[in-house]
């Protein structure tokens, strides 16, 4: 199918190009400080949100009251603006028969989502193979993957969208990120007497796994790394996923992430990352992490939890599914903070979420959710326009795009864990 350039119909369509903004920058710049002193993100989050909506409403009656005064004196002037224009008219002609040096105008273009860096990105050690032995691999870190369960779907081959004009680019075939999971599958109390059967589940779980083809790595509650999907594949890991760095979008990343799973459940946490992972799968996380982000120089800002990016385009709503939705160890992992990053689905395409997200987060709210939802008031604003109807318009051009180039150059995008 070929590639459809949606940058041809601007963002501003049907939103107006330069109207005066509803909610000034200024009024946006005392919300957000005053957002700022508010300890409790979802208060943080509700304060926004009725905020703006309490200055937009100022606003249109406004904007109302100022209509209907200037009323009268626009039905007193039309007669002078009448005698005017007949003189004008003169004047146009006259300018219009003097030569006039050709002269070229600046082409206005609109920004499109500006990407709010958090932070310098962490760089990656370098890390190499050091010995190959059967089914083990040994590298510089102290890394050991065993590849015991290790199968193939087929060779990885997506397309990015470039993040100004969501055009398709070359098709890649090298990992771009990766996605964090834990397995959701039946735990065992993390004890001695409970060795063989620890051991039973974490067999069960990997031929499970390998025959569904879902992650490429699983890390077993012992901290071992198995190799389930080769890593030049696909793996059916993320399904309907979103995601986007500096430089580009990324819809499905079944293709163009990584899928590392922990094997875990996050139904019975009680708010440490410890009460989902062992020790001994965290400090694996972070070799494994250092080994991919090394051979495939992968940005830390693309190291994501599978909450992050799942998505439902039918609802337009975030955390379809919500591993890892909270208490990832980011910073133990040596990936900073990644929750502090925006989130593309909301700053790019208007997706939105509900309460069930929130709780599935514990309450405690990300602060890339913040930022994202900061970004888009700022946004709306700079458009001239509410939230909701700048939200609305970023749906509207998100189905187009998904419609068009998305699901044509992303095979598999939609396969999903069962």
């Amino acid at each position: 199918m070929p590639s459809v350039c949606l940058a041809r119909t601007p963002l501003t369509d049907p939103i107006p190009r330069e109207p005066e903004p509803l909610v000034s920058d200024a009024v946006v710049r005392l919300v957000e400080k005053r957002a700022a002193v508010i300890d409790d993100e979802v208060a943080r989050l509700r304060f926004v949100r009725r905020s703006i909506a309490a200055h937009e409403a100022a606003a249109r009656r406004r904007v109302s009251f100022l209509r209907r005064s200037f009323a009268a004196h626009r039905a007193s002037r039309r007669r002078l603006y009448l005698s005017l224009r007949i003189v004008f008219m003169a004047l146009l002609l006259a300018v219009a028969l003097v030569p006039e040096a050709p002269r070229t105008v600046p082409r206005r273009t609109v920004p499109s989502n500006p990407v709010r860096r958090i932070a310098a990105d962490i760089a990656a050690p370098g890390v190499w193979l050091v010995e190959r032995q059967a089914t083990i691999e040994i590298y510089s870190n102290g890394l050991r993957v065993d590849n015991e369960f290790l199968t193939s779907t087929r060779a990885r081959a997506y397309r990015a969208f470039d993040r100004l004009g969501w055009r398709a680019s070359a098709v890649k075939t090298q990992p771009a990120g990766i996605v964090f999971h834990t397995t959701e599958s039946r735990m065992a109390p993390f004890e001695p007497s409970q060795n063989s059967r620890l051991q039973r589940n974490g067999r069960n779980l990997l031929a499970y796994i390998a025959q569904h083809r879902l992650y490429h790595f699983v890390i077993d509650r012992f901290g071992r790394i198995f190799r389930v999907v080769a890593e030049t594949d696909y793996a059916n890991h993320a399904g309907q996923s979103i995601w986007a760095d500096e430089g580009n979008i990324y819809w499905g990343l079944n293709q163009s992430f990584l899928g590392v799973a922990f094997e875990a459940q996050t139904e019975t946490q009680t708010g440490d990352s410890n009460d989902i992972a062992t020790r001994a799968q965290i400090d694996a996380a972070r070799v494994l992490a250092e080994m991919l982000r090394s051979k495939y120089h992968v940005a830390a800002m693309n190291c994501v939890t599978h909450a992050q990016v799942s998505v439902n385009p039918q609802t337009m709503r975030l955390g379809y599914h919500t591993d890892w939705a909270a208490n990832f160890p980011f910073r133990e992992v040596g990936l900073g903070n990644g929750y502090e990053t925006p989130i593309a689905a909301l700053t790019l395409f208007g997706f939105d979420y509900d309460s069930a997200f929130l709780q599935a987060n514990g309450r405690r709210v990300w602060q890339g959710l913040v930022t994202a939802e900061e970004q888009l008031v700022r946004e709306a604003a700079a458009h001239g326009t509410t939230v909701e109807l700048y939200r609305r318009t970023l749906r509207q051009r998100f189905r187009a795009w998904k419609a068009s180039e998305a699901t044509a150059s992303t095979e598999d995008a939609a396969a999903d864990r069962p």
